[in-house]
């Protein structure tokens, strides 16, 4: 179905499962993009350089560099993945000052425009009156939209087979404190070691997002296909078995060129088109209730 003229052509079976209460949202950080103007995690990357005062010819910001020069080029974009420079800055500074600055990027304005975060705690409202989304994002942006929500971070995770239990927000990689000083908790998931020991090594991660896939279906939105939890993620389930036919994920462009990005990774993808921004794949929503 499409609900605009311009809009995202949703499968009837996700429409269906999702007003059945069958569907978990999982937001990348564009969601805190578009209209609350969060960093994306290269910009958040970049941030983080400047806040720590990093030495242009540290391996860092050589590598940020390069990132930058490649995502322009179309065909290469997520060679060097961001996890890589947050990696190489743990080598340099220690993790508390790092999570300082990544917390202090993430401070929103006074005036923050929540709508994308509203328009998703709708879509994720069940049947039977709970709210269920998980965040690989560390702002708390869906708290400060329903402060009374029920909220869980890693590695102390719901168990997603109890409705009782799992409900609320799920922040998969951590969240910052209330302050947006530091990182709540056990800290942020953020370099390539962290995303190593919660996907493969210990894998709480996978174990988590495998029970929800065992359940529910998974849409993927605010990511692309190169996003480190995206390819953490993905590898950790092939590794298990093969992807499961229960994932979608929205990405902006014509039809083939999304399908070529998430097909090898067991993804069905929604393709929309952005038009120099993202306003296609938010406005359609308001029309999508149940039933």
């Amino acid at each position: 179905m499409r609900f605009l003229a311009d809009g995202p052509l949703i499968p009837d079976e996700l429409l269906i499962a999702r007003d059945e209460g069958r569907v978990v949202f999982f937001c990348g950080a564009g969601v805190s993009k578009e209209c609350a103007g969060l960093p994306l995690f290269f910009e958040l990357a970049e941030d983080v350089i400047k806040g720590l005062k990093v030495d242009e010819e540290e391996p860092a910001c050589k590598i940020l560099k390069e990132a930058q020069k490649l995502n322009q080029r179309p065909g290469v974009g997520g060679l060097i993945p961001a996890d890589r420079i947050f990696g190489l800055l743990e080598n340099s500074f220690d993790i508390k000052d790092i999570e300082a600055e990544v917390a202090k990027a993430l401070k929103p304005n006074s005036s923050v425009d929540l709508s994308a975060h509203r328009i998703m705690l709708d879509l994720a409202s069940t049947p039977d009156g709970n709210t269920r989304i998980v965040t690989t994002n560390f702002d708390l942006l869906f708290e400060s939209c329903e402060p009374e929500l029920t909220q869980s971070s890693y590695p102390r995770l719901p168990d997603p087979h109890r409705n009782d239990e799992f409900k609320g927000i799920v922040h998969l990689h951590g969240h910052v404190d209330k302050d947006y000083s530091k990182a709540a908790g056990d800290g942020f998931i953020l370099s390539s070691r962290g995303f190593g020991r919660a996907y493969l090594a210990e894998g709480w991660a996978t174990s988590f997002i495998k029970s929800v896939l065992d359940k529910y279906v998974v849409v993927f939105i605010g990511y692309t296909a190169d996003d480190p939890p995206v390819q953490y993620l993905l590898e950790a389930l092939n590794s298990i078995s093969k992807s499961p036919d229960k994932i979608y994920a929205f990405q902006d462009g014509p039809v083939d060129k999304a399908e070529a990005k998430w097909r090898p990774k067991g993804v069905k993808a929604i393709a929309y088109n952005a038009s120099g921004d993202h306003k296609t794949l938010w406005k359609p929503w308001s029309s999508w209730k149940y039933i």
